[in-house]
């Protein structure tokens, strides 16, 4: 019995020094200080940026200050939490390849890398900016200077009625067709940048106009005495195409104007067959006749 007593207590203290052990070992355990960090995206080009994410778990109290470096810099950030990210630049000099990063925060350290692959480029934004701002000032402004020549043209039409009267009927039809034409034309202001693919045209002809120069996909539209013709958007490069509608038949010079950013115009004649110019100077050549009998007898 007393054997049998003896194994039974050796047992118990047995029991008691594992229990003992296996709490305090994982206590132990526990307060072990661990850092981890991982680069997110792990590769990119030179030129852009990356994200450095780190954890760190039961940090010591002197863990304030969170350190970052690598061949291309060295950063720090205060420690507020167990976790954090470094935002970290990459110079486009930066030699392609594999790089590798460390992490520090008083006693805890770790590491991680990012791989240099390729390089952004740079040369796309430049051209937008100077190709665009130059035409706004120089294709708008000098069609205001063209409309004083308007009242110019209007004194032949006055000398050219009184001198005809008393001679030929055939005369006064033909000077007043040509202020109609010299009007239209001048009151309207040079092409700029606006390309058309017809010079003229007549009503139910097709029309289109294409222009380069706008900001890439913007809204282009066209317009014409103030009314809209045509719509359409710009493509990347901001070059565009569109089709021109006019919505009233008048004969002469029309403006077509792009707006998109920037302002490109363009012109085209629009010619109107009339079926009564016929009758119209039938009707002027039989007066001329019957004036002249008229006279003819009265002097016989």
């Amino acid at each position: 019995m007393r054997a049998l007593g003896r194994i039974v207590g050796i047992a118990v203290a047995a029991a008691v020094v594992m229990v003992a052990l296996a709490v305090v070992t994982p206590a132990s355990a526990q307060q072990q200080t661990t850092l981890s960090a991982r680069a997110v995206p792990s590769s990119g080009p030179a030129g852009g940026t990356f994200q450095v994410e780190w954890t760190i778990a039961y940090p010591a109290r002197a863990c304030t200050t969170m350190y970052l470096s690598w061949a291309y810099g060295e950063y720090e950030q205060p420690r507020t939490d167990l976790s954090g990210a470094f935002s970290v630049p990459v110079p486009r000099e930066a030699e392609q390849g594999t790089h590798p990063i460390s992490l520090h925060c008083y006693n805890a350290k770790s590491g991680t890398r990012f791989t240099v692959r390729g390089v952004i480029p740079t040369t796309t934004n430049p051209p937008v900016t100077t190709t665009t701002r130059p035409p706004v000032t120089t294709t708008t402004r000098p069609p205001v200077v063209t409309r004083p020549p308007v009242t110019t043209t209007t004194p032949p039409v006055t000398t050219t009625t009184t001198t005809a009267p008393p001679t030929t009927t055939t005369t006064p039809p033909t000077t007043t067709d040509t202020p109609t034409t010299t009007a239209t034309t001048a009151d309207e202001p040079d092409d700029g940048g606006l390309t058309l693919d017809r010079e003229t045209i007549q009503p139910g002809d097709p029309l289109s106009a294409s222009g380069e120069g706008c900001e890439p996909y913007a809204t282009v539209r066209l317009t014409s005495k103030g009314e809209t013709v045509g719509e359409t958007t710009a493509d990347a490069e901001g070059a565009f195409t569109a089709a021109v509608e006019f919505t009233r038949v008048e004969p002469g010079r029309h403006m077509v104007v792009a707006e998109c950013g920037v302002v490109l115009t363009g012109s085209v004649d629009q010619l109107v067959t009339s079926s009564t110019g016929g009758g119209s100077t039938a009707l002027v050549v039989l007066v001329f006749f019957v004036l002249a009998g008229a006279a003819m007898i009265r002097f016989a």
